[in-house]
């Protein structure tokens, strides 16, 4: 473990730990109207910091630091009066511009500004900024970022059923195919019209195809691109009847022609046992408080499915004399609790399961020092996590074989190290590195973590 010296963050907006880029780290920093890349050695000391100078001016706002092979590019647009402009800007290693491009002028909109998000693609090449501001109406944009060009540019308007039944996930693929996909009747008393929508929208044609499902309801779902098979891949986790729990887990696949398989299966008494931790026969309640936080795509065409248990609890106190509704505040608890990994063959039959048990409480925190991080190395995966959310605590790690065995070690001991690791915000490296960003009393220190 490498630590590198605090930098004061009080005045920040905000911060994106950009990789490794040569033989340095940066990271980017967000001070609302400047902007500035900084650079760490390989052990961890501040070798430089830049200005980016091209940024400096209001109205700017990040939407996307993107890193790549030998350079990084900022995605961000710019506001002058009621004109919208989006722009990406590239950098070399040593944060100096090298290429510069207008992807596209949403002109003057006084009424309605854009609202613009952006999705990218596995190799983090080519990326789509959509802006979904009018309703029924997508615009979008699709841009290749190492050859700084737009690959296509539309307008796409929607069904009223389809955009009102809530767009649930989108999907971009490499070549820059890109997928939204809603979900219509996903209620008990019309689980017979229960489907899914896939729009797939590419620079020569729109096509949409409806993927019925009425044997379940859906409880929580993930969509990403398999690039290698070339085809749209989805698992999640199912209902027989009350949505808020799940008996199960399901799997589609979608190849480039629309033609879409869908296969699911019941959670059994064993693994619902090892998860609550209690002897359960025939249960029917299934598992509550479950969402899909990761997909990882295997070779063979299969998935892994990552879960976590997590649930809020909003309550209030007095926070004055008496309880007048002036004096009362909402405290808002958050518990991030067990992982289960459920491995699943390109057939759609589950192969394993396994129960990572850990239980985290934090209070109006927004959870930011919570949940996990996945560190994928050659041969096993890593999930990285913080015992308990306090000032000082030990870090501990799940270690999962291919075929489900796992081991438990304690990882860091952050007692007197001023630190409070922020684990769902890092970032891997390589393939045994991964850098991860501590936040303690408004100072920031990125921790390099090599196996």
């Amino acid at each position: 473990m490498l630590v590198s010296e605090g930098i004061s963050i009080r005045n920040d907006y905000g911060y994106e730990i950009i990789g490794r880029l040569r033989d340095r780290i940066l990271l980017f920093r967000d001070k609302y109207d400047e902007f500035e890349v900084q650079a760490f050695d390989s052990q961890m000391r501040l070798s430089w910091t830049r200005e980016i100078d091209d940024l400096q001016q209001r109205g700017v706002q990040i939407l996307s630091v993107i890193s790549g092979k030998n350079d990084f590019s900022i995605i961000h647009k710019v506001r002058r009066r009621s004109r919208v402009v989006l722009r990406a800007h590239k950098y070399d290693p040593g944060a100096n511009l090298i290429d510069s491009m207008v992807i596209k002028d949403y002109g003057e909109r006084i009424f309605n500004p854009p609202a613009l998000d952006v999705v990218r693609s596995e190799d983090k090449n080519c990326f789509v900024v959509f802006n979904s501001t009018e309703r029924n109406k997508l615009e979008l944009t699709c841009i290749k970022l190492d050859k700084m060009q737009v690959l296509w540019d539309k307008t796409v308007t929607m069904e009223d059923d389809f955009y009102d039944s809530n767009m649930k996930a989108m999907a971009l693929s490499n070549a820059g195919e890109f997928f939204v996909i809603s979900e219509k009747n996903n209620r008990r008393s019309k689980i017979e019209e229960h489907e899914y929508m896939v729009l797939g929208i590419t620079a020569s044609g729109d096509h949409l195809t409806q993927v019925p499902l009425p044997e379940f309801l859906t409880r929580d779902a993930r969509f990403t691109y398999d690039n290698q098979h070339h085809r749209l891949v989805a698992a999640g986790l199912y209902s027989d009847k009350n949505r808020d729990r799940a008996n199960g887990v399901f799997f589609l696949k979608m190849d480039a022609g629309g033609t879409a398989a869908v296969s699911y299966e019941p959670f059994d008494d064993k693994f619902i046992s090892v998860l609550k931790r209690k002897d359960v026969e025939d249960d029917t309640k299934g598992i509550s408080d479950a969402e899909v936080k990761q997909l990882i795509l295997r070779q063979d065409g299969g998935v892994l499915l990552v879960a976590e248990r997590h649930h809020e609890i909003q309550r209030g106190t007095s926070a004055g004399r008496g309880f007048w509704r002036e004096g009362l505040r909402m405290i808002v608890d958050f518990y991030y609790d067990d992982l289960f990994v459920i491995a699943i063959e390109p057939t759609g039959q589950t192969q394993w399961k396994t129960v990572l048990h850990k239980k985290q409480y934090s209070q109006d925190d927004e959870g930011t020092f919570s949940s996990f991080f996945l560190l994928r190395n050659t041969d096993r995966l890593r999930f990285l996590f913080n015992d308990e959310i306090k000032y000082e605590n030990t870090c501990s790690e799940y270690i999962i074989s291919p075929l489900g065995d796992f081991d438990r070690n304690s990882l860091i001991n952050t007692v007197g190290q001023n630190m409070r690791l922020r684990f769902r915000d890092a970032l891997q490296i390589s393939s045994a590195e991964c850098i991860v960003p501590s936040e303690f009393r408004n100072k920031l220190k990125l921790v390099l973590l090599r196996f």
